[in-house]
């Protein structure tokens, strides 16, 4: 069985809008936690600088009405709509394939977690959220368990495994973590957060999974698919909507109820109802040829990891610092609203886009003397098979 390696523009689209929304959030995540997480910085320079911002010391900023109501909607199925994708999109290769580079697979994973941690080192407030465990590690942690099972047991394995998604919960699985989270902040640090629960994703992308396997490796079945989850997800959300809310999300504070909605069943079916219905629309019309894209956009779902480790330091180190000291000289207090936070995102990611294009990122890196470097330091010398003249003389 060969694998379809066709690159579908419109999941590259809907990746780059997952990814926006994701900056978007964070940023306003950031702003919402200033004062008290990261203006303690600027400490030194409080009682000459930054005397209007000393009000605020300690608290939480909050955000505006729209903004809010973005996140009520967005934030529960956005936080799991990438996992779904990448996930699909990892079940394009054949188990023979994935088997033949497992160890390569499983090894880049780890060392996208070891980055996420050396960034958590870089830009968090404490020890305790540095060593936190975030959605995005989670991703990586169950991709790989996906390759792994993938390659060793085929779709078979993969079918055990999205079953077994549904009933963690009653596998014990969550209490286990809420105890391990409770051990590291007795022994270790106190804000250390679990803040991925595998009850919350790892169905999402289970599905991804096996949606993108049929796709791939059966493309005669692909109408017959795209209906069963469309109509799947419309009971899904119909079910949702008759027994559960979307529920309603606090000014003061972003992540207060950021999971809440994955936390129930109904929940969970609103979540998955939503992701596939997008997905499953999206590969509908790709297969009357019709492809939605925006090329901005689509350069994000393209590069989605890069703006991912990326768009967090930015804020850190240029605009929120600079919106302090700005707002500090105009005698006023940091603004967290909707016209703030989509500009600074969207200036972000075009900052991020200038260092790709220029090419910078890679010279950082050195990649240009990677040829060098094999010329000089990895070739074999060949064996020295005669004796030197003057020892033959």
């Amino acid at each position: 069985m060969t694998a379809n390696k066709q690159r579908i523009v419109s999941l590259d689209f809907l990746r780059g809008l997952v990814i926006f929304m994701a900056v978007f959030e964070h940023y306003t995540g950031y702003l919402n936690y200033w004062y008290k997480d990261f203006f303690i910085r600027e400490y030194e320079s409080w009682d000459t600088v930054y005397t209007s911002h000393l009000p605020m010391i300690g608290k939480l900023l909050p955000m505006d009405s729209i903004t809010a109501n973005m996140c009520l909607w967005l934030v529960p199925w956005v936080s799991q709509i990438y996992l779904a994708l990448a996930a699909f999109n990892l079940a394009m290769k054949t188990q023979e394939q994935v088997r033949a580079k497992l160890a390569q697979k499983l090894l880049l994973f780890a060392s996208i977690i070891g980055v996420l941690y050396v960034e958590g080192f870089v830009i968090a407030p404490n020890f305790g959220e540095a060593i936190s465990f975030y959605p995005v590690m989670l991703w990586m942690v169950l991709l790989a368990l996906f390759s792994l099972v993938y390659g060793l047991f085929g779709i078979r394995g993969m079918m055990v495994v999205t079953v077994l998604s549904f009933f963690v919960a009653q596998l014990g699985i969550p209490d286990a973590l809420s105890s391990f989270e409770a051990m590291v902040r007795h022994y270790v640090h106190p804000d250390y957060e679990l803040d991925a629960r595998l009850d919350l994703f790892m169905a999402s992308g289970c599905l991804g999974f096996m949606y993108g396997w049929v796709w791939h490796h059966k493309p005669h079945m692909r109408d017959m698919l795209n209906q069963g989850v469309m109509l799947l997800s419309v009971l899904a959300l119909a079910i949702f909507f008759t027994f559960d809310s979307i529920g309603t999300i606090s000014l003061a504070d972003v992540y207060a109820e950021e999971h809440s909605l994955a936390e129930n069943t109904f929940g969970r079916m609103g979540i998955w109802g939503t992701e596939f219905l997008v997905i499953s629309t999206l590969l509908w019309l790709h297969s009357k040829g019709i492809d939605v894209s925006w090329k901005p956009l689509n350069w994000i779902g393209m590069f989605s990891l890069t703006v991912f480790i990326f768009h967090k330091s930015i804020f850190i180190f240029l605009w929120g610092p600079l919106m302090t000291l700005i707002t500090a000289k105009l005698g006023m207090t940091l603004v967290n609203n909707f016209f703030v936070i989509f500009t600074l995102s969207s200036l972000s990611i075009l900052m991020i886009y200038g260092f790709k294009r220029s090419g910078i990122i890679c010279h950082l890196m050195g990649l240009h003397q990677d040829n060098s470097w094999k010329a000089v330091y990895a070739a074999k010398k060949p064996a020295v098979t005669t004796a030197p003249e003057h020892e033959a003389a």
